[in-house]
């Protein structure tokens, strides 16, 4: 018998941009990569009069995956981040992911204070530092300096550029201008994709034709509108703020002079500042003794004013090997400086 001479098949843009949309919905282990060809064929076997006949195969069907354009944003902090006010350079902590197929680019921007603006909420203002940051991941939490500090956000030039299935965490910093105590903050980040045609695909499931990267028949499929994703994070205005400073005020060594030899004897100077206004209530200090040191018996002071190591009358003792000091409730505007010393080992 003849076989059958059955021709390709080609996909729809509008089909195969359903399947992809679905994808996430469905459940699916892991996304087929963009610009996958998926080929199948159809046998049929038979027999005439008790007699096997050969198998008649169709020609091959074949598609080509379209990238799913779909960036997610979720808000890591959770709850409103604590600022001073006035107060400068404090993030908000985002996580993009690429929850596409493909690898893409994202381009970033802020709304601060995004409309409508509740009533008694306040407009953040761009940080001093840089609006927008991008972690190094080599520390988390944001760092605005040193060897770890992470990279200033510059739109067309360090834009995140993500495999499928991976993420930035974004650093939206902000300063905060003279407002009331516990008043909101928001700020607004969107990621957009960089993708040509994202401007145009006004509703989720649009698509482009002619991917960079894909054969003729790849589309980008756009899941959201304009191939973006938008979330809120929000800061809330506190009327007091609290710094403490550790530091080595002195040292003496065995032979009366600064080295840092064993035997030698270091003391340390930990200053707790308050400003603002408010009260701090159950204010401790705790500092462990740090590894090959000894504690000097009774060399505990607060405000210049000598205290016991026992857990007695005074608000400062030494056991489990660390010093603490109970200040109580405190408020602000105040200051505290500790000492104590140890010797090196």
């Amino acid at each position: 018998m003849k076989k059958s001479n059955i021709h390709p098949c080609s996909h729809t843009l509008a089909t195969w941009g359903l399947l992809l949309l679905l994808a996430p919905q469905l459940g699916w282990a892991a996304a087929t990569p963009a610009g996958t060809v998926i080929s199948s064929t159809s046998t049929v076997s038979y027999d005439v009069a008790g007699e096997a006949q050969d198998p008649v195969t169709s020609l091959a069907v074949t598609v080509t995956v379209d990238e799913l354009i779909h960036p997610t944003l979720t808000w890591q902090d959770g709850t409103p981040v604590a600022v001073n006010s006035p107060g400068s350079n404090d993030a908000l902590t985002f996580l993009l992911t690429n929850s596409g197929n493909g690898q893409e680019a994202f381009g970033l921007t802020r709304t601060n204070g995004p409309a409508p603006l509740p009533a008694g909420n306040y407009t953040p203002l761009n940080g001093s530092a840089g609006p927008i940051f991008l972690e190094n991941n080599l520390l988390a939490g944001f760092q605005a300096s040193g060897p770890n500090a992470d990279t200033a956000y510059v739109p067309g030039t360090n834009d995140p550029n993500l495999a499928a299935g991976t993420g930035q965490i974004i650093y939206v910093i902000s300063d905060t201008p003279s407002v009331a105590s516990n008043t909101l903050g928001e700020v607004r980040l969107t990621a957009t994709s960089l993708t040509a045609g994202a401007a145009a695909a006004a509703t989720p499931g649009a698509s482009t034709a002619g991917l960079v990267g894909c054969t003729a028949n790849c589309a980008a499929v756009f899941a959201t509108a304009y191939g973006q994703t938008s979330v809120t994070g929000s800061y809330i205005a506190s009327g007091m703020s609290l710094v403490v400073n550790k530091t080595v005020a002195s040292v003496l060594d065995p032979n009366g002079a600064a080295t840092l030899v064993p035997g030698a004897a270091l003391t340390y100077q930990i200053s707790v500042t308050l400003s603002g206004a408010g009260t701090a209530t159950n204010l401790v200090i705790t500092d462990p003794l740090p590894a090959s040191t000894t504690y000097v018996t009774g060399s505990i002071t607060v405000g210049g004013v000598a205290k016991t190591d026992a857990a007695d009358a005074d608000n400062a003792q030494f056991a489990a090997n660390t010093v603490s000091v109970s200040l109580g409730n405190v408020a602000a505007p105040a200051n505290f400086v500790i000492t104590f010393r140890a010797t090196i080992n």
